[in-house]
């Protein structure tokens, strides 16, 4: 079943509890929460504190997306504040190992992002060590972007690995999902959809929720 998951990126943060409760009634599955330090990628977007405030508040699984140049630094940070899965950048780190190691001893769950230019067969080897493998279809650290076409083959190709290696990690598309494109991305393997901007500027997101999840 199709998986909804909602980036906070684009939330009213003058009203965040409020909006995360819209998100819950809504019928969301999960509560995306996208760090970054203006360093690996141009944009700065909270920091700890705000994130906590968020897995506190949230009744949803929290995804803590660390799209920063030393995540090694703050795994457990983020774990302590009751984030449930950690994703780091496969761009981050040249120690891949090492980083799911520092998150399986947090007892989280471990993810991995990868940047649009980046190969899937570059994780190839550590895929089975993941519990979700996160696409990011967009320029990392912005919302409100246009989908990059060129993922969808990102997509199967992942989904085809996933069958061949018997392995169940969970695949995650972030970026330009708008509901032209959200079921197409299902249907080639994508378990989870993040959007922000479709979801928190929309007046009726119960109802687009409602309808991509009976499709």
């Amino acid at each position: 079943m199709l998986k909804l998951s909602a980036s906070i990126l684009s939330a009213d943060w003058l009203r965040l509890g409020e909006e995360i409760k819209r998100m819950e009634d809504s019928g969301c599955d999960s509560i995306h929460i996208d760090i970054t330090d203006g360093h690996f990628v141009p944009n700065i977007t909270m920091g700890v504190d705000i994130a906590e405030a968020v897995c506190k508040t949230s009744k949803l699984r929290t995804d803590v997306h660390l799209m920063i140049a030393r995540p090694q630094d703050f795994i457990k940070k983020f774990a302590d504040i009751g984030a449930d899965l950690i994703l780091f950048h496969h761009e981050a780190t040249t120690h891949p190992f090492e980083m799911i190691k520092y998150i399986n001893e947090t007892g989280k769950m471990v993810g991995v992002a990868l940047d649009p230019a980046t190969r899937v067969e570059d994780i190839e080897h550590y895929l089975h060590a993941v519990d979700v493998v996160l696409l990011v279809a967009v320029c990392v650290g912005f919302g409100g972007q246009k989908y990059i076409e060129a993922m969808d083959s990102k997509i199967e190709q992942l989904a085809m690995m996933r069958k061949e290696k018997n392995l169940d990690f969970e695949i995650q598309i972030d970026g330009g999902i708008n509901p032209g494109n959200a079921i197409e991305k299902h249907k080639k393997g994508a378990d989870t959809l993040v959007a922000g901007t479709l979801f928190f500027r929309s007046k009726n997101v119960g109802e687009i929720i409602k309808q991509l999840k009976e499709q």
